[in-house]
Protein backbone atom coordinates (compact mmCIF):
# COMPACT_ATOMS: atom_id res chain seq x y z
CA UNK A 1 0.00 0.00 0.00
CA UNK A 2 2.86 2.38 0.66
CA UNK A 3 4.48 1.77 -2.54
CA UNK A 4 1.06 2.00 -4.25
CA UNK A 5 0.59 5.76 -2.35
CA UNK A 6 4.47 6.61 -3.51
CA UNK A 7 3.81 5.99 -7.16
CA UNK A 8 0.26 7.97 -6.93
CA UNK A 9 2.31 10.70 -5.18
CA UNK A 10 5.00 10.66 -7.84
CA UNK A 11 2.70 10.84 -10.90
CA UNK A 12 0.61 13.43 -9.49
CA UNK A 13 4.13 15.60 -8.53
CA UNK A 14 4.63 15.28 -12.89
CA UNK A 15 1.38 15.63 -13.73
CA UNK A 16 1.13 19.20 -11.86
CA UNK A 17 4.55 20.20 -12.86
CA UNK A 18 3.91 19.48 -15.98
CA UNK A 19 0.70 21.31 -16.34
CA UNK A 20 2.26 24.48 -14.86
CA UNK A 21 5.37 24.14 -17.28
CA UNK A 22 2.64 24.26 -20.03
CA UNK A 23 0.67 27.61 -18.91
CA UNK A 24 3.79 29.24 -18.17
CA UNK A 25 5.31 32.08 -20.48
CA UNK A 26 8.45 31.50 -21.75
CA UNK A 27 11.04 33.54 -23.68
CA UNK A 28 10.31 31.37 -27.14
CA UNK A 29 6.21 32.00 -26.38
CA UNK A 30 6.63 35.89 -25.82
CA UNK A 31 9.11 36.25 -28.57
CA UNK A 32 6.71 35.10 -31.18
CA UNK A 33 4.13 36.93 -29.59
CA UNK A 34 5.93 40.39 -30.73
CA UNK A 35 6.34 38.77 -33.99
CA UNK A 36 2.72 37.97 -34.41
CA UNK A 37 2.21 41.28 -33.37
CA UNK A 38 3.98 43.41 -36.11
CA UNK A 39 2.04 44.63 -39.27
CA UNK A 40 2.04 42.74 -41.74
CA UNK A 41 -0.09 44.98 -44.51
CA UNK A 42 -2.65 47.13 -42.75
CA UNK A 43 -5.73 49.67 -44.12
CA UNK A 44 -3.84 52.23 -40.98
CA UNK A 45 -0.96 51.21 -39.54
CA UNK A 46 2.82 50.86 -41.90
CA UNK A 47 4.22 47.55 -42.41
CA UNK A 48 6.88 46.40 -40.30
CA UNK A 49 5.58 48.74 -37.47
CA UNK A 50 3.82 47.82 -34.04
CA UNK A 51 0.28 49.24 -33.83
CA UNK A 52 -0.29 51.81 -31.22
CA UNK A 53 -3.06 53.40 -29.48
CA UNK A 54 -4.12 56.98 -27.90
CA UNK A 55 -6.52 58.01 -25.44
CA UNK A 56 -6.95 61.14 -23.43
CA UNK A 57 -7.13 58.48 -20.29
CA UNK A 58 -5.06 56.20 -18.70
CA UNK A 59 -6.82 53.48 -19.82
CA UNK A 60 -5.65 51.09 -22.75
CA UNK A 61 -7.90 50.77 -26.02
CA UNK A 62 -7.49 49.78 -29.38
CA UNK A 63 -10.53 52.28 -30.67
CA UNK A 64 -7.68 54.96 -32.00
CA UNK A 65 -4.55 53.81 -33.66
CA UNK A 66 -2.14 56.64 -33.94
CA UNK A 67 1.53 55.97 -36.32
CA UNK A 68 4.68 56.65 -34.88
CA UNK A 69 7.91 55.66 -34.60
CA UNK A 70 8.24 55.39 -31.25
CA UNK A 71 7.24 52.50 -30.02
CA UNK A 72 9.75 50.68 -32.99
CA UNK A 73 12.22 52.10 -31.74
CA UNK A 74 12.21 51.11 -27.56
CA UNK A 75 11.26 47.53 -28.87
CA UNK A 76 14.06 47.52 -31.83
CA UNK A 77 16.86 48.58 -28.98
CA UNK A 78 15.05 45.71 -26.02
CA UNK A 79 15.42 43.20 -28.74
CA UNK A 80 18.84 44.36 -29.96
CA UNK A 81 19.94 44.20 -26.82
CA UNK A 82 18.79 40.96 -25.82
CA UNK A 83 19.36 39.07 -28.84
CA UNK A 84 22.76 38.04 -27.89
CA UNK A 85 21.26 36.00 -24.82
CA UNK A 86 18.56 34.18 -27.31
CA UNK A 87 19.42 30.90 -28.85
CA UNK A 88 19.99 30.57 -32.65
CA UNK A 89 16.27 30.39 -33.85
CA UNK A 90 15.38 33.01 -31.67
CA UNK A 91 18.33 35.27 -33.28
CA UNK A 92 17.15 34.62 -36.89
CA UNK A 93 13.18 35.95 -35.84
CA UNK A 94 14.97 38.70 -33.84
CA UNK A 95 16.88 39.58 -37.25
CA UNK A 96 13.84 39.52 -39.21
CA UNK A 97 11.66 41.90 -37.08
CA UNK A 98 14.49 44.27 -36.61
CA UNK A 99 14.97 44.52 -40.73
CA UNK A 100 11.49 44.70 -41.29
CA UNK A 101 11.16 47.37 -38.50
CA UNK A 102 14.12 49.54 -40.12
CA UNK A 103 11.87 50.14 -43.36
CA UNK A 104 9.88 52.37 -41.69
CA UNK A 105 12.54 54.52 -40.51
CA UNK A 106 13.25 56.82 -43.33
CA UNK A 107 9.32 57.91 -43.08
CA UNK A 108 10.05 59.83 -40.08
CA UNK A 109 13.84 61.24 -41.20
CA UNK A 110 14.72 64.41 -41.51
CA UNK A 111 17.19 64.10 -44.09
CA UNK A 112 18.93 67.32 -43.82
CA UNK A 113 19.58 67.10 -40.31
CA UNK A 114 20.19 63.45 -39.40
CA UNK A 115 16.94 63.49 -37.14
CA UNK A 116 13.67 61.93 -36.39
CA UNK A 117 9.62 63.17 -36.05
CA UNK A 118 7.70 61.23 -33.04
CA UNK A 119 4.97 61.19 -36.51
CA UNK A 120 5.57 60.83 -40.31
CA UNK A 121 7.26 63.26 -41.87
CA UNK A 122 4.43 62.93 -44.72
CA UNK A 123 2.45 66.26 -44.36
CA UNK A 124 -0.51 64.16 -46.07
CA UNK A 125 -0.09 62.47 -42.40
CA UNK A 126 -2.89 64.13 -39.47
CA UNK A 127 -1.76 62.49 -36.61
CA UNK A 128 -4.76 62.27 -34.17
CA UNK A 129 -5.62 65.09 -31.56
CA UNK A 130 -3.56 67.84 -33.10
CA UNK A 131 -5.85 70.48 -33.08
CA UNK A 132 -3.69 72.14 -29.95
CA UNK A 133 -0.76 72.80 -32.08
CA UNK A 134 -1.77 75.73 -34.17
CA UNK A 135 -2.19 77.67 -30.32
CA UNK A 136 1.99 76.84 -29.96
CA UNK A 137 3.20 76.73 -33.33
CA UNK A 138 2.06 78.80 -36.31
CA UNK A 139 2.52 76.23 -39.19
CA UNK A 140 0.73 73.17 -36.88
CA UNK A 141 3.75 70.80 -37.42
CA UNK A 142 5.52 69.46 -34.45
CA UNK A 143 9.43 69.55 -34.73
CA UNK A 144 11.78 66.56 -34.62
CA UNK A 145 12.42 65.20 -31.38
CA UNK A 146 16.03 64.37 -29.08
CA UNK A 147 14.37 61.45 -27.60
CA UNK A 148 13.24 59.39 -31.01
CA UNK A 149 16.86 60.90 -32.71
CA UNK A 150 18.43 59.32 -29.58
CA UNK A 151 16.80 55.87 -29.48
CA UNK A 152 17.66 55.34 -33.38
CA UNK A 153 21.15 55.85 -32.82
CA UNK A 154 20.68 53.16 -30.20
CA UNK A 155 19.16 50.92 -32.57
CA UNK A 156 21.62 51.66 -35.76
CA UNK A 157 25.37 52.06 -35.95
CA UNK A 158 25.83 55.34 -37.33
CA UNK A 159 29.19 56.75 -38.61
CA UNK A 160 27.89 60.35 -38.02
CA UNK A 161 27.18 59.63 -34.36
CA UNK A 162 29.30 62.88 -33.38
CA UNK A 163 27.63 65.17 -36.21
CA UNK A 164 24.42 64.62 -34.99
CA UNK A 165 25.62 65.33 -31.47
CA UNK A 166 27.28 68.29 -32.06
CA UNK A 167 24.00 69.69 -34.03
CA UNK A 168 22.18 68.95 -31.46
CA UNK A 169 23.91 71.28 -29.40
CA UNK A 170 22.08 74.11 -30.91
CA UNK A 171 19.00 72.93 -29.10
CA UNK A 172 19.84 73.85 -25.27
CA UNK A 173 18.52 76.02 -23.21
CA UNK A 174 20.74 79.02 -23.57
CA UNK A 175 21.45 81.29 -20.65
CA UNK A 176 20.51 84.27 -22.33
CA UNK A 177 16.79 82.79 -22.83
CA UNK A 178 14.04 82.50 -20.74
CA UNK A 179 12.41 78.83 -19.89
CA UNK A 180 8.95 79.24 -18.24
CA UNK A 181 8.01 75.56 -18.79
CA UNK A 182 10.27 74.02 -15.80
CA UNK A 183 10.66 74.03 -11.75
CA UNK A 184 12.11 77.19 -10.86
CA UNK A 185 14.82 75.04 -9.42
CA UNK A 186 15.94 73.67 -12.75
CA UNK A 187 15.79 76.73 -15.08
CA UNK A 188 19.25 77.64 -14.59
CA UNK A 189 20.61 74.01 -16.24
CA UNK A 190 21.59 74.48 -19.85
CA UNK A 191 20.68 71.06 -20.44
CA UNK A 192 18.90 69.76 -23.94
CA UNK A 193 15.20 70.59 -24.75
CA UNK A 194 13.09 67.82 -25.36
CA UNK A 195 12.47 69.84 -29.21
CA UNK A 196 14.66 70.33 -32.13
CA UNK A 197 12.20 73.48 -32.85
CA UNK A 198 14.23 76.96 -32.28
CA UNK A 199 10.89 78.32 -32.07
CA UNK A 200 9.35 75.72 -30.11
CA UNK A 201 8.93 76.10 -26.03
CA UNK A 202 12.29 74.78 -24.16
CA UNK A 203 11.03 71.33 -22.35
CA UNK A 204 13.13 69.21 -19.83
CA UNK A 205 12.42 66.08 -19.42
CA UNK A 206 14.43 63.67 -17.09
CA UNK A 207 13.71 60.41 -18.98
CA UNK A 208 14.68 62.11 -22.61
CA UNK A 209 17.51 63.78 -21.29
CA UNK A 210 18.40 60.28 -20.06
CA UNK A 211 18.37 58.84 -23.08
CA UNK A 212 20.78 61.16 -25.20
CA UNK A 213 23.54 60.27 -22.33
CA UNK A 214 22.88 57.02 -23.33
CA UNK A 215 23.42 57.92 -26.62
CA UNK A 216 26.64 59.74 -26.06
CA UNK A 217 28.17 57.16 -23.50
CA UNK A 218 26.93 54.23 -26.21
CA UNK A 219 29.46 56.48 -28.72
CA UNK A 220 32.01 57.10 -26.34
CA UNK A 221 31.61 60.99 -27.64
CA UNK A 222 33.27 63.62 -25.81
CA UNK A 223 31.09 65.24 -23.53
CA UNK A 224 29.60 68.83 -24.34
CA UNK A 225 28.60 71.45 -21.60
CA UNK A 226 24.86 70.24 -22.40
CA UNK A 227 25.79 67.04 -21.80
CA UNK A 228 27.37 67.93 -18.17
CA UNK A 229 24.55 70.31 -17.34
CA UNK A 230 21.58 67.16 -18.09
CA UNK A 231 23.19 65.11 -16.07
CA UNK A 232 23.64 67.33 -13.39
CA UNK A 233 20.19 68.33 -13.77
CA UNK A 234 18.78 63.96 -13.46
CA UNK A 235 21.09 64.39 -10.01
CA UNK A 236 19.62 67.17 -8.71
CA UNK A 237 16.24 65.59 -9.93
CA UNK A 238 17.19 62.33 -8.02
CA UNK A 239 18.23 64.08 -4.81
CA UNK A 240 15.70 66.72 -4.57
CA UNK A 241 13.30 63.21 -4.74
CA UNK A 242 11.37 65.20 -7.36
CA UNK A 243 11.05 61.79 -9.37
CA UNK A 244 9.19 60.56 -6.61
CA UNK A 245 6.92 63.76 -5.79
CA UNK A 246 6.09 64.85 -9.05
CA UNK A 247 7.54 62.77 -12.18
CA UNK A 248 4.90 64.09 -14.43
CA UNK A 249 6.72 68.06 -14.18
CA UNK A 250 9.98 66.06 -14.25
CA UNK A 251 9.59 63.84 -17.15
CA UNK A 252 6.19 65.23 -18.87
CA UNK A 253 6.48 62.58 -21.91
CA UNK A 254 6.81 59.98 -19.67
CA UNK A 255 4.84 60.63 -16.32
CA UNK A 256 5.92 57.59 -13.69
CA UNK A 257 8.66 57.07 -11.21
CA UNK A 258 8.59 53.46 -12.16
CA UNK A 259 9.86 54.83 -15.61
CA UNK A 260 12.20 57.39 -14.66
CA UNK A 261 14.00 54.57 -12.68
CA UNK A 262 14.24 52.29 -15.65
CA UNK A 263 15.96 55.55 -17.74
CA UNK A 264 17.87 55.67 -14.91
CA UNK A 265 19.33 52.08 -15.08
CA UNK A 266 19.47 52.33 -18.28
CA UNK A 267 21.73 54.93 -18.78
CA UNK A 268 23.71 53.82 -15.29
CA UNK A 269 24.04 50.62 -17.11
CA UNK A 270 26.23 51.16 -20.76
CA UNK A 271 29.18 53.14 -18.61
CA UNK A 272 30.29 54.36 -15.20
CA UNK A 273 29.25 58.01 -14.25
CA UNK A 274 30.52 58.34 -10.56
CA UNK A 275 28.39 61.25 -9.69
CA UNK A 276 25.44 59.71 -10.76
CA UNK A 277 26.37 55.72 -9.47
CA UNK A 278 26.94 57.49 -5.79
CA UNK A 279 23.44 57.50 -5.78
CA UNK A 280 22.26 53.77 -6.83
CA UNK A 281 21.81 53.03 -3.60
CA UNK A 282 18.83 55.59 -3.24
CA UNK A 283 17.63 54.49 -6.31
CA UNK A 284 17.63 50.70 -5.76
CA UNK A 285 16.00 51.04 -2.30
CA UNK A 286 13.08 53.26 -3.98
CA UNK A 287 12.52 50.62 -6.90
CA UNK A 288 12.30 47.90 -4.24
CA UNK A 289 9.93 49.84 -1.93
CA UNK A 290 7.83 50.80 -5.20
CA UNK A 291 8.58 46.83 -6.19
CA UNK A 292 6.75 45.82 -3.13
CA UNK A 293 3.81 48.98 -3.33
CA UNK A 294 2.48 48.39 -6.95
CA UNK A 295 -0.36 46.26 -7.76
CA UNK A 296 -0.06 46.55 -11.67
CA UNK A 297 1.69 43.74 -13.46
CA UNK A 298 3.45 46.06 -15.88
CA UNK A 299 4.75 48.30 -13.82
CA UNK A 300 6.40 45.29 -11.47
CA UNK A 301 7.52 44.21 -14.93
CA UNK A 302 9.79 47.66 -15.53
CA UNK A 303 10.61 48.17 -11.67
CA UNK A 304 11.77 44.43 -12.10
CA UNK A 305 13.65 45.22 -15.31
CA UNK A 306 15.30 48.33 -13.75
CA UNK A 307 16.70 46.46 -10.97
CA UNK A 308 18.18 43.84 -13.32
CA UNK A 309 19.82 46.64 -15.06
CA UNK A 310 21.08 48.47 -11.51
CA UNK A 311 22.67 45.10 -10.99
CA UNK A 312 20.32 43.19 -8.19
CA UNK A 313 17.88 40.40 -8.49
CA UNK A 314 14.29 40.62 -8.71
CA UNK A 315 11.31 38.34 -8.80
CA UNK A 316 7.65 38.80 -9.96
CA UNK A 317 4.60 36.71 -9.99
CA UNK A 318 3.87 36.43 -13.66
CA UNK A 319 0.02 35.88 -15.22
CA UNK A 320 -0.42 32.20 -16.41
CA UNK A 321 0.08 32.14 -20.35
CA UNK A 322 -3.77 32.39 -21.38
CA UNK A 323 -3.95 35.69 -19.34
CA UNK A 324 -0.97 36.87 -21.16
CA UNK A 325 -2.83 39.51 -23.62
CA UNK A 326 -5.42 40.82 -21.22
CA UNK A 327 -2.89 41.15 -18.03
CA UNK A 328 0.23 42.69 -20.07
CA UNK A 329 -0.67 43.42 -23.82
CA UNK A 330 -4.06 45.05 -22.85
CA UNK A 331 -3.01 46.93 -19.48
CA UNK A 332 -3.76 50.15 -18.76
CA UNK A 333 -0.31 51.30 -17.61
CA UNK A 334 0.91 54.07 -20.39
CA UNK A 335 5.03 54.34 -20.76
CA UNK A 336 4.80 57.30 -22.92
CA UNK A 337 2.79 60.54 -23.30
CA UNK A 338 1.64 62.89 -25.13
CA UNK A 339 1.94 66.33 -22.93
CA UNK A 340 0.68 69.33 -24.44
CA UNK A 341 0.44 71.51 -20.77
CA UNK A 342 4.30 70.59 -20.52
CA UNK A 343 4.88 73.56 -23.32
CA UNK A 344 2.84 76.19 -21.06
CA UNK A 345 4.22 78.15 -18.11
CA UNK A 346 4.26 76.19 -14.81
CA UNK A 347 1.02 78.43 -12.98
CA UNK A 348 -1.08 76.70 -15.92
CA UNK A 349 0.85 73.54 -16.35
CA UNK A 350 -0.48 72.76 -12.61
CA UNK A 351 -3.50 73.72 -13.44
CA UNK A 352 -4.49 71.19 -16.25
CA UNK A 353 -2.04 68.54 -14.94
CA UNK A 354 -4.91 68.10 -12.12
CA UNK A 355 -7.78 68.20 -14.27
CA UNK A 356 -5.96 66.05 -16.47
CA UNK A 357 -7.16 67.71 -19.55
CA UNK A 358 -4.42 67.49 -22.65
CA UNK A 359 -2.89 64.89 -21.50
CA UNK A 360 -2.86 61.73 -24.11
CA UNK A 361 -1.44 58.23 -23.34
CA UNK A 362 -0.17 55.85 -25.79
CA UNK A 363 -0.32 52.18 -25.71
CA UNK A 364 1.72 49.46 -27.75
CA UNK A 365 0.63 45.63 -26.56
CA UNK A 366 3.72 44.70 -28.45
CA UNK A 367 6.09 46.99 -26.45
CA UNK A 368 4.62 45.31 -23.23
CA UNK A 369 5.38 41.97 -24.18
CA UNK A 370 9.37 43.58 -25.31
CA UNK A 371 9.37 44.57 -21.16
CA UNK A 372 8.54 40.94 -20.60
CA UNK A 373 10.96 39.84 -22.80
CA UNK A 374 13.45 41.53 -21.28
CA UNK A 375 12.24 40.44 -17.37
CA UNK A 376 12.35 36.75 -18.58
CA UNK A 377 15.59 37.01 -20.29
CA UNK A 378 17.32 38.71 -17.74
CA UNK A 379 15.61 36.00 -15.11
CA UNK A 380 17.19 32.93 -16.86
CA UNK A 381 20.66 34.49 -17.27
CA UNK A 382 20.94 35.56 -13.84
CA UNK A 383 18.30 33.45 -11.48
Amino acid sequence: MPKKCLLLCCVFLFVYVAHAQADSITTGFVLKRIASLQVKQDKLFLSGSYPTYINNKQRCTIRKGDINIFYNLVIDVTLKKLRPKLDKEQQILVDTLLARSAKIYPRFLNKSRGSYNFWLRDSAYRFPLSWWIPLIKKDGNVPDDMDDTALEQLVNTNDSAEALHQMMQQFIHFPNKKIKSADKKYRSYNAYSTWFGKKFPVVFDAAVLCNILTFVQTYNLAWTHADSASLKLIEQVIKNGDYIQKPLEIAPNYGKTSILLYHFSRLMEVKKIPSLDSLKPLLVKESRELLVSSKNILEQIILANALHRFGEKATIVLPPKNEMEKQIEQNDFPFVIGNIPSYFSNTFKKLFYKSGWLLYYYYCPAYNDALLLEYLVNKENNP
